[in-house]
């Protein structure tokens, strides 16, 4: 029987429009709630202790204020569908939202099936609590995104947190279905990618760091902002052997017209 909330939310009001392009995460988190995530999907018993820490959350909020305070609300977020409990406590699908049920409004709950919702960039986060095949295919969409997607700094704590999570010996492999050592691999794959994708793009720093300093002898003089944009771009565009002949070849003047002609090669 769980006793402690697995997260409870409260909105910045300042970052509603942040809020807005989340999609379904966004919506759920437009007010204060009580988020819990099962990787199982939940039975009766589990969904009551919910309403039970909800109900004695708000009993608690009231105390403290002496007075009326809104309920919050609560948001169930199941791996699977949980038929029985989507059935046995009234349920019903959000018009619009595939994956969304909600109770009658009194109680003010939410459940997100997560194996059914449209695979969109939209759901990404959500997916990637999901379980197997909809988490696998969800590690494989965010590592898709680009380098520089807002989802991969947020998801990838998760991730790594996962990674370590699991142990990796063969007897614990061993105990892994098909699917779970897909995931476990992939994330595995993942991180070491993005682990040298980190050390390349600190080699690649360095260097220009380097060339900075050797410029700026050249020049006679600090580089400016511009031109220290002006040389990270054509040390990816031309190479650090063509900077290194720039250097060497020609006058400080002309390194100076070089750095400042946006058609110089």
């Amino acid at each position: 029987m769980r006793s402690k909330f697995d997260i409870l939310y409260v909105p910045d009001p300042t970052r509603a429009a942040l809020r807005a392009e989340l999609g379904l995460l966004g919506e759920l988190a437009a007010e204060p709630c009580q988020f819990e995530v099962f990787h199982d999907t939940p039975g009766p018993g589990e969904l009551r202790s919910c309403v039970r820490k909800q109900l004695h959350w708000h009993h608690e909020l009231e105390r403290r204020s002496g007075g009326a305070l809104p309920f919050p609300r609560l948001c169930l977020l199941s791996s699977g569908r949980p038929a029985t409990v989507l059935d046995a406590f009234g349920f019903a699908p959000v018009p619009g939202r595939p994956g969304l049920y909600r109770s009658a409004p009194g109680w003010r709950v939410d459940l997100v099936v997560i194996a059914e919702l449209p695979r969109t960039r939209e759901t990404l986060l959500l997916r990637l609590l999901g379980a197997r095949a909809v988490l696998r295919d969800a590690v494989r969409e965010l590592a898709a995104l680009p380098d520089d997607a807002w989802e991969r700094s947020i998801a990838l704590p998760w991730l790594v947190r996962l990674l370590f999570e699991i142990p990796y010996e063969a007897s614990a492999c061993a105990a892994l279905d098909t699917e779970e050592e897909e995931i476990v691999t992939e994330v595995q794959q993942w991180f070491e990618q993005l682990k040298q994708s980190l050390r390349d793009e600190g080699l690649k720093e360095g260097q220009v760091r380097t060339l900075a300093r050797q410029f700026e002898k050249k020049l006679g003089r600090p580089l400016a902002e511009a031109e220290r944009s002006v040389l990270a771009e054509r040390f990816d565009r031309l190479g650090p052997d063509r900077l290194d002949d720039v250097l060497l070849e020609l006058p400080a003047a002309a390194v100076a017209a070089w750095l400042a002609d946006p058609a110089a090669s």
